[in-house]
């Protein structure tokens, strides 16, 4: 599932796309979306068609661009497999496309999604949609040292879930916290508490691997591309995930792949010791 690096690759290279553009018409494929719910096209229509679209940004893992209609604006998650791209009303449309806003001067903003876990919804206040406000603060740029360590201190579950929890810190998944814990030497199933002492060494790695990863555009593990069609390279940056039996690039350990709720977890036993 494309997380904060990949949602943010896509954003900035929509942004010069869609900056100033108007929709003059609305599609739906008539599918459900994520948990089977249908796209509400008559809300999506009634918003967005002859609105200007003022902004582009991200907030967590979600897309949110702003329309010149107040607070205004559509809400868009990429799910496991979604893709968002601007292309030319002439180009075939791909297979498992679900919506597609038609722009004034022949473009198309085209939503794609095979395996249909992504969302599209609009709202007159599209910061105040649930799925928006009940996020914790942005990874790379909201959180500080002293909050998470409150954070920390005031949670008993493992260190990993924490991070992964929307709730408390928004934008990680299961990539970037593994990458993110193997930096900082503290082991996934640590307890949340015992690492708030911890609190500034976990931030600086956690923004250290987002940069990196924004820098390579992206990691590209099987869907993922920007608006531009392109894949990420930052594959070849990451340092344990998918890399089980793999010798850490530190200790050169065996790096260990177990798994916690169903998702696959990497990191080094010796380097990240429990």
């Amino acid at each position: 599932m494309p997380e904060l690096p990949e949602v943010e690759t896509v954003v900035r290279t929509l942004r010069p796309r869609l900056l100033g553009a108007v929709a003059a018409a609305v599609w739906t494929s008539g599918k459900g979306l994520r948990l089977a719910r249908p796209v509400d096209r008559a809300v999506l229509a009634r918003l967005s068609m002859a609105a200007r679209i003022t902004a582009v940004r991200r907030k967590g893992k979600y897309i949110l661009i702003d329309l010149d209609r107040g607070q205004a604006g559509i809400l868009v998650h990429l799910g496991m497999s979604g893709r968002l791209r601007v292309q030319a009303a002439t180009e075939p449309r791909a297979p498992h496309t679900h919506v597609v806003w038609s722009l004034v001067g022949g473009d198309e903003l085209r939503f794609v999604d095979p395996r249909r876990f992504g969302w599209v919804a609009a709202s007159q206040n599209v910061d105040a949609l649930p799925e928006v406000a009940g996020l914790g603060p942005d990874a790379l740029n909201e959180v500080d040292v002293g909050r998470l360590r409150a954070l920390l201190a005031a949670s008993r579950a493992p260190l990993k879930s924490f991070l992964l929890d929307q709730k408390r810190v928004a934008g990680l998944g299961n990539i970037y916290v593994c990458e993110a814990l193997f930096r900082s030497r503290l082991h996934p199933r640590t307890p949340a508490h015992r690492a708030a002492s911890r609190a500034a060494a976990l931030l600086r790695a956690i923004r250290a691997v987002l940069r990196v990863a924004l820098a390579n555009r992206g990691t590209s593990m099987r869907d993922f591309v920007d608006a531009e069609g392109r894949s990420g390279d930052n594959a070849a940056a990451l340092l344990v995930y998918g890399r089980a039996g793999e010798p850490c690039r530190v200790c050169a350990a065996p790096v260990r792949r177990s798994l916690d709720s169903g998702r696959s977890t990497f990191y080094c036993p010796r380097c990240q010791r429990r």
